[in-house]
């Protein structure tokens, strides 16, 4: 019973003995043409690959050379013998290249030969595997093509030690070398001796290698010694498995953005020292304003005073002319000790330590309004929730609002009663506060000039004043980390505004 076993499966299933069950595999195959060849290369198998990539029933091929399937030129080479013996020599090889159906189409084909021996080493024959590339092969012409066509750029290819393996028309009008004098060759040719000097080729291959590409800018050099400026992208070539087979590099000329981006740097710099040297001289122009500002007080009061006692003592000996003098002296002096201490305010502004601190803004605008003592000739809102804080500080602050409100209620229009509003608002953690009138108006072309010392739109006697009130205010805003600006239309009113932080009531001082 023991042995009776083994020998009722076997007749159980005879179709299922290993041959046959390779033969099968073999035959149901179609994607793959498989067959095999005895020592003289006579056809010995065909399976149903190999009728669907080559057009021949099997009772029509077997027995017959497998140089049936070459080209032409091939069998005047007597390739297929050739390929034989290799295949017997080294007991595999491998091929791409052209092959014949039975119609005579052709077909690129990667063809292994491999030799097959018995257990004692005789040589019974070849097995053959063929494969259709021809899609790939298209696909690989048309990216070829593709690549020799772009002029832009130079594309590519290298070995893994960086030897160059291709070249297209690009490289070959950026670079100067024909595919002839460089393939072959280290791309480190094209390298300045300083970069050669400190192994960047060597670095950039590297880097591509580990982290699957690398990308730069710097100096290239070209056959004829001349340099530009290369935007430069080498990526890591691995197959399926991972192994590293090669890099593909690519190259543009960037050397009229490097040039545009030099003279931007240079005249960045040029501006930067402008700028310092503007701001130094602005600095030492407002020390020496603020100097003689101070030094001029103590004339100006003197020829006040002098004025006014001849005004008290001498009046009435003055003829009309004198009288008419006396009164410009005291209208000059006037003007100028406002003058004078407007200059003292702009200097104290840009001078002083401002430290910036949890302001109440509604305590500051009613503060502001006292000083002013504006209102009785006009109309005055107030729309200032009493919760909201900033960080200002509040003495400077009191004083933006003084200069904002005099103009509110200076710049009108004849015959209409000033309208001024005082509002602020809350938006994105920052507080805006508003003074708007219904005045005389600013024209858009003027209204970043009304910002610098000294610039007047109207006559004097239209509108008194010194022309540094808004410098103040921007001056002081700046310093408080703030920004301020002006909306305005002719003969529709001004809307002069300034913005901070939003601060919490109480909170500690915010260094300046």
């Amino acid at each position: 019973m023991a042995k009776a076993t083994p020998d009722v499966a076997l007749r159980a299933a005879p179709e299922l003995q290993p041959p046959d069950v390779f033969r099968l595999l073999v035959d149901s195959v179609t994607d793959y043409a498989i067959f095999m060849l005895d020592p003289a290369g006579l056809i010995c198998t065909w399976n149903s690959g190999a009728e669907r990539m080559k057009g021949y029933p099997a009772k029509e091929i077997i027995g017959k050379h497998f140089s049936v399937f070459y080209t032409a030129p091939d069998l005047a080479l007597d390739k297929p013998n050739y390929e034989l013996k290799l295949a017997m020599q080294d007991g595999r090889f491998e091929d791409e290249g052209w092959r014949v159906r039975k119609d005579g189409s052709r077909f690129w084909a990667n063809v292994v030969i491999t030799r097959i021996c018995d257990k004692q080493g005789r040589h019974l024959g070849f097995g053959k595997i063929t494969r259709d590339l021809s899609e790939r092969r298209q696909s690989e012409l048309r990216y070829r093509l593709l690549i020799e066509g772009v002029i832009d750029y130079a594309i590519f290819s290298m070995d893994p030690t960086g030897r160059i393996t291709s070249w297209n028309v690009g490289a070959e009008r950026l670079k100067g070398y024909k595919a002839e004098e460089i393939i072959g060759k280290h791309f480190s040719n094209f390298y300045t001796p300083e970069d050669r000097a400190s192994e960047l080729p060597r670095r950039v291959l590297e880097t591509a290698a580990a982290n699957g590409h690398f990308e730069g800018e710097g100096w290239r050099v070209r056959k004829d010694g001349t340099r530009f400026w290369a935007s430069v992208v080498v990526t890591a070539l691995r197959d399926e498995a991972g192994n590293l087979y090669g890099f593909s590099k690519v190259t543009r000329d960037n050397t009229e953005r490097k040039k545009l981006m030099d003279e931007l740097q240079r005249h960045s710099e040029e501006l930067e020292l402008q700028v310092r040297e503007r701001e130094e001289s602005n600095a030492e122009l407002e020390s020496f304003a603020y100097s003689v500002s101070h030094d001029l007080r103590a004339p100006l009061r003197a020829i006040a005073g002098f004025a006014q006692a001849l005004q008290e003592d001498c009046a009435a000996g003055l003829d009309e002319t004198g009288r008419d003098y006396l009164h410009e002296i005291t209208s000059a002096t006037a003007r100028m000790n406002a003058l004078v201490q407007d200059l003292l305010d702009y200097g104290r502004v840009s001078r002083i330590n401002m430290p910036l601190e949890s302001v109440k803004l509604a305590d500051v605008v009613a503060e502001a309004i006292r000083q002013a003592q504006q209102g009785d000739d006009g109309m005055l809102q107030v729309d200032v929730p009493s919760d909201i804080c900033i960080y200002a500080q509040s003495q400077v602050l009191t004083q933006v609002l003084l200069n904002l409100l005099s103009n509110a209620f200076k710049f009108q229009r004849k015959g209409v009663k000033p309208e001024v509003r005082i509002s602020a608002e809350v938006k994105e953690r920052r507080v805006r506060l508003s003074v708007s009138d219904n005045g005389i108006g600013i024209a858009p072309q003027h209204q970043e000039r009304i910002w610098q010392v000294f610039e007047r739109l109207h006559d004097r006697d239209a509108f008194p004043g010194t022309g540094i009130g808004l410098a103040i205010v921007r001056r002081a805003v700046t310093r408080m980390h703030g920004s301020c600006g002006v909306e305005s239309q002719i003969n529709k009113g001004s809307t002069f505004w300034i913005e901070f932080p939003v601060a919490s009531e109480g909170s500690l001082e915010a260094k300046n």
